[in-house]
């Protein structure tokens, strides 16, 4: 069972906490780790194990503690993980707002991911995390020449950010720069090459539009090897298929078309009509805006324990 152990103050003892085993109610461990003046880092794993039990209320309570002007005052040199906690808080507000389906609410999310963005720029205004979250909230709102500027700086500062690399891959496929963003997964995968299926699913919408069909096919055919669930990858294999069949029926020149329906294997056509009522007019139908979120978005949140 995993634990994290907090230092009880002016004592060799420790309190041991399990983290499959949080207190119902924050409050209880927020006095412990405020009591013994534990390490912010501690918080956050913490917060994250909350999170990762869709215990939200418990989640924003001890980060929203964790960034008070009074834990800011008293861990004033720790820069570092007062930044992660406002990072992670800014994400989340980030992520809600997104799919927030109303609009005032939606802009209050919007506003408060702003807000613990700016607060985390003020302790270190170069922080590649701080621009990365920056980027997926203007990304979030539509802002896309500006998330792209985001993306750039973070770069700039550490130009193997693999959600930042991710970011700026979406935003260039999004413009009809077909190269430049498959270069841009192709470096994120170098560096990263355990990414989640959802960066191979670009490099085949890339290779697709492109024209490297074969590859094209063989990046779709590795996310389904990587998740077998993936309904886009499942898509874009069902067009493909519709197309080589389309192609075939021209060239021996039937006198009638079998319905596009029949013209999918039968495999793809049993996993697309079981998992997907998406249109198969076009690749562009797929959720590309959303392809470097699974990587990056929570990275502030669930991804370093």
């Amino acid at each position: 069972m995993a634990c994290v152990y907090i230092p009880v103050q002016n004592s060799e003892e420790e309190v041991t906490v399990e983290l499959d085993n949080l207190p119902k109610d924050a409050t209880d461990i927020l006095d412990i780790l405020k009591a013994e003046q534990a390490p912010l880092n501690l918080w956050l794993i913490i917060a994250r194990e909350y999170f990762k039990q869709g215990k939200i209320n418990e989640f924003q309570q001890i980060l929203e503690e964790g960034s008070s002007p009074e834990i800011d005052e008293y861990y004033a040199d720790v820069r570092y993980d007062r930044i992660a906690i406002l990072n992670a808080l800014g994400a989340y507000h980030s992520n809600i707002g997104k799919i927030e389906t109303k609009h005032r609410e939606k802009d209050e999310h919007f506003i408060r991911a702003t807000h613990f963005y700016n607060k985390a720029s003020k302790i270190d205004k170069h922080e590649p995390s701080t621009w990365v979250g920056k980027g997926q909230l203007l990304l979030a709102k539509g802002d896309h020449e500006q998330a792209y500027g985001a993306f750039k700086i973070a770069l700039d500062g550490q130009p193997e950010n693999i959600p930042a690399l991710l970011g700026q891959a979406c935003l260039q496929f999004n413009r009809g720069r077909y190269t430049e963003s498959l270069e841009l997964y192709k470096k994120a995968l170098r560096v990263h090459p355990s990414c989640p299926a959802a960066v191979r699913l670009g490099l085949g919408l890339c290779r697709y539009k492109l024209g490297q069909l074969k590859k094209a096919k063989q990046a779709f055919e590795r996310v389904l090897q990587l998740d077998p669930e993936n309904v886009e990858a499942w898509v874009a294999l069902g067009i493909m298929d519709l197309q080589v069949n389309e192609k075939k029926e021209m060239v021996e020149e039937k006198p009638h078309c079998e319905s596009s329906g029949n013209a999918l294997s039968v495999e793809n056509r049993g996993r697309l009509e079981g998992k997907s009522k998406k249109s198969l007019d076009t690749v562009e139908g797929l959720r590309r805006e959303d392809l470097n979120l699974e990587a990056g978005w929570y990275a502030g949140i669930v991804e370093k324990t």
